[in-house]
């Protein structure tokens, strides 16, 4: 087995980090290191993490609790994680969301994939809601709301024989990368900080010639949107604006566009009678995402 390093980022959640790590190292695989990531919590998440990380390495899996002083988001945070895989030389990173339960034996396929073949530069799992129903099996760019779906999302999860497939990007709640190539294109872009930046790398890889593959009968389960609050918070209604506008500006067809102006642009006057904390979210995202401004921690401040 290659060297893996398994990134697991916390931000003000040490007991759903520590169960993710304890299922990482019950998954343990030859070759595999961990680093938990500490995302300026400030919040004793440090001394909570601490007994968790000393109990891996004593079980023989080369455990390190990295400290960063302030929130960088899920992009910073990660970059640094690649940054120390590269230090660890290993040859794959495992990007994964605190919530997440692992089985064993998820992670030996994942990585029997970019090793079988040199052109995949990052592959997936199917990701389950714990009803058992799909919260993603890779995702898609289109005509839809965000203009972005989760393939599969509230369906029952694809037959475990059907795939391995190639998808427009990887979500990045759990995805292996081959670790050169993520650093040859920089990594993640920090002006995302959260949201979007999983299909931004998944098109930035793709463009130098790499796949992004799904594989179906890997499973993981995931609570989903446990940093942003939910997926309907206003945090996550704004960010997913702001970063919308960055990548369509970057990447985006006339497609796209449209989809923007008709599925979210003319829907705001519904939201705003619906749910108006999430229209003044969602618009205040549109409006900092049109006139260019990066997402930082004070977006987290001001709409958690």
């Amino acid at each position: 087995m290659a060297d893996i390093a398994a990134l697991l980022l916390n931000w003000r959640q040490p007991e759903l980090t520590v169960q993710c790590l304890r299922d990482l190292v019950a998954a343990a695989v030859p070759g595999l290191r961990i680093a938990v990531i500490d995302n300026g919590s400030s919040d004793g998440s440090v001394e909570a993490l601490e007994p968790a990380v000393a109990s891996a390495n004593r079980a023989g899996v080369p455990t390190q609790l990295l400290v960063l002083q302030q929130n960088l988001g899920f992009t910073g945070g990660m970059n640094v994680g690649f940054e120390w895989s590269k230090q660890q030389r290993c040859e794959f990173a495992l990007v994964l969301n605190n919530d997440l339960r692992l089985q064993p034996g998820f992670l030996e396929p994942l990585v029997a994939t970019l090793q079988n073949d040199v052109r995949v530069a990052a592959v997936t799992p199917t990701v389950l809601y714990p009803d058992g129903t799909v919260w993603a099996q890779g995702g898609s760019l289109g005509f839809c709301p965000n203009a972005l779906r989760l393939r599969g999302n509230g369906d029952r999860p694809a037959p475990v024989d059907s795939g391995p497939e190639s998808i427009d990007f990887a979500p990045g709640a759990c995805v292996l990368f081959r670790l050169a190539e993520v650093l040859l294109v920089g990594g993640f872009d920090e002006r995302y900080f959260m949201y979007w930046e999983d299909v931004d790398l998944s098109l930035r890889l793709k463009a130098r010639g790499g796949r992004v593959v799904w594989l179906p009968w890997v499973r993981v389960t995931h609570l989903g949107g446990a940093s942003a609050g939910g997926g309907r918070s206003p945090l996550r209604k704004y960010l997913m604006a702001k970063n919308s506008l960055r990548f369509l500006k970057t990447h985006g067809s006339l497609k796209q566009w449209i989809a923007l102006l008709l599925l979210d642009v003319m829907s705001l006057p519904v939201l705003l009678v619906l749910r108006p904390r999430a229209f003044v979210a969602k618009a205040s995202g549109l409006l900092a995402g049109f006139v260019g401004s990066s997402s930082t921690a004070s977006d987290v401040t001001r709409w958690a």
